[in-house]
């Protein structure tokens, strides 16, 4: 296989590799965000503020949990939103590595002056990014 269909090879599959790795991402925040809500209205409003102190109801609380219950399950919930943070911390951790990684090997097939317009673009589309206002549903 010559080298130029080789390195074609490789940024096909880093391309597929980061879609599958950001669809990824979407899933378990939708997965995350299902989880706590108790009505299809929690999951698709993005923008119903929550008060302070005062948490989601829980499609189990409408079982008629007793006190001994509902503590159990409080503490089983909030053992594992812990656990998916760290998941997700860990995630991004190695998403953002593939994504550099992506972002070299695809300088390696370009010329010089594409990769100095390369890097600008993906400057400014960092930028754009960091200058987007952060969306948390959980406030």
């Amino acid at each position: 296989m010559p080298l130029r269909e080789v390195s074609k090879v490789k940024v096909i599959a880093s391309v597929a590799l980061t879609l599958l790795f950001g669809s990824g991402i979407v899933v378990g925040m939708a997965w995350e965000r299902t989880v706590s809500a108790s009505t299809p209205e929690d999951v698709s409003d993005e923008t119903k503020p929550e008060r302070s102190g005062e948490r989601r109801r829980m499609i189990v609380e409408e079982v008629s949990l007793t006190a001994p219950q509902k503590t159990s399950i409080d503490s089983l919930v909030s053992f594992y939103r812990d656990r998916m943070s760290e998941l997700g911390q860990e995630f991004r951790s190695r998403y953002r590595a593939g994504i550099g990684d992506l972002r070299e090997e695809i300088k390696e097939v370009l010329t010089e002056d594409q990769v100095q317009m390369y890097e600008a673009l993906l400057e400014e589309n960092d930028d754009r990014r960091r200058a987007r206002p952060i969306q948390n549903p959980r406030q």
